[in-house]
């Protein structure tokens, strides 16, 4: 599966563990690397010898947690960081994902974000657009609210009805544990500072890998890839506030750029409640009354 296709999946998706950028909404641990060969301690011909182990990167204090001016030497630690710098407050994740010519014309946009408030209530939404379209019975736009006990969702469609459902809330608070898989990427493809500002409140620093390895070098938006990127953005303190993966490269013969970006920004504040929750809760009243009334009539 393609970086962008894990990174896109798993905002709705069950707890996965994959080892990309593409994030998880609560993923619970880090894939751990490499494999006994790793540790072997036999030479060529077969004898024993001393392996001295390499040096541990000294932290820098003035760099978020876990990072070096040339690597991320601790993705657990950085991960911990922003899971931490998330917990008790409230925050908003924006997931887009674009396939664009270069031309300018847009062949496909996603984007998909969650608000989750001071009291843990969430309002989450989706929306497509582009030329993919399979007909007027297409979703084009999914919008939900969350709050402890009820979850109620919105689906619009191409041809211009919407449908409600309204279902048991199972609150969980989304992408609280993304970096530990952007650190780990990042980490796997020897990321580094490339760029800093530290006179920023707080301060923030770019990290960068170019020309990824075969595992995360294809994209499923594009024919032909020519070039690959991931670039994520932390503070000091260890909150990712940005993190992408671009590629460049051919899509129907033509030249074309596709990128999936996921954005955090802290205290949102209190989610206020849509008006359209209440016409789904009426709708949902009425069809309870009414399936009642069937039963009875039918008992």
């Amino acid at each position: 599966m393609a970086a962008e296709d894990q990174f896109n999946q798993a905002f709705e998706g069950p707890l996965v563990q994959p080892r990309s950028l593409a994030v998880g909404i609560a993923l619970a641990s880090l894939v751990v690397l490499g494999g006994c060969n790793a540790f072997s301690t036999a030479g060529p011909s077969g004898g024993e010898r001393t392996v001295t182990p390499a040096p541990v990167p000294t932290p820098d204090p003035s760099l978020p947690p876990g990072v070096t001016a040339n690597s991320i030497s601790d993705p657990e630690r950085l991960g911990s960081a922003h899971e931490r710098r998330l917990t008790n407050r409230s925050y908003t994740v924006t997931v887009v994902r674009t396939v664009q010519f270069a031309n300018g014309t847009t062949a496909r946009r996603l984007e998909r974000g969650r608000i989750v408030g001071d009291d843990g209530v969430i309002l989450s939404w989706r929306h497509r657009a582009g030329h993919e379209r399979a007909g007027g019975d297409t979703i084009v736009g999914r919008r939900s609210w969350t709050n402890e006990s009820v979850h109620v969702l919105r689906f619009q469609y191409a041809n211009g009805t919407t449908r409600y459902m309204v279902e048991e809330s199972h609150q969980r608070y989304p992408y609280r544990r993304t970096a530990y898989n952007v650190a780990t990427t990042l980490s796997d493809e020897n990321a580094a500072v490339v760029a800093s500002d530290t006179n920023a409140d707080p301060p923030t620093y770019v990290l960068e890998s170019r020309d990824l390895g075969e595992e995360w070098a294809t994209s499923a938006d594009l024919d032909r890839v020519e070039t690959s990127s991931i670039r994520a953005i932390v503070t000091g303190t260890g909150l990712l506030t940005r993190a992408s993966v671009r590629y460049t490269g051919t899509r129907d013969g033509a030249p074309a750029v596709a990128n999936s970006t996921i954005r955090f920004d802290t205290d949102s504040g209190a989610v206020t409640r849509p008006t359209w929750v209440e016409t789904a809760l009426k709708q949902q009243s009425r069809e309870n009354e009414t399936n009642a009334e069937s039963t009875q009539a039918t008992g």
